[in-house]
């Protein structure tokens, strides 16, 4: 019997990947896409988190409070994403 992760090694990579693609978008196309980015890919994932079965998505804590964390992150992110290019004020 070989060893059963929850959840599957290919999801882990493909959430790297995105991390990963996130940093990309960061330096290419600019930090308020990415930004923006990351904030829609939080809340789609608090919600896969929600409404799909335990164990298809990584799970830290319980479902209500990963999806409330995911949610309030995600939506903070989104809020915020306009401030990205700020100009520094010394």
């Amino acid at each position: 019997m070989g060893e059963k992760r929850v959840p599957a090694s290919a999801l882990l990579w493909l959430t790297t990947l995105w991390v990963v693609m996130i940093a990309v978008f960061a330096l290419t196309a600019g930090p308020v896409f990415a930004i923006r980015s990351l904030g829609i890919s939080m809340v789609g994932y608090a919600i896969a988190r929600l409404v799909l079965p335990t164990g298809t998505v990584p799970d830290v804590r319980g479902r209500a409070l990963d999806t409330a964390t995911l949610m309030l992150c995600g939506i903070a992110l989104l809020a915020l994403a306009d401030w990205g290019n700020a100009t520094n004020v010394a």
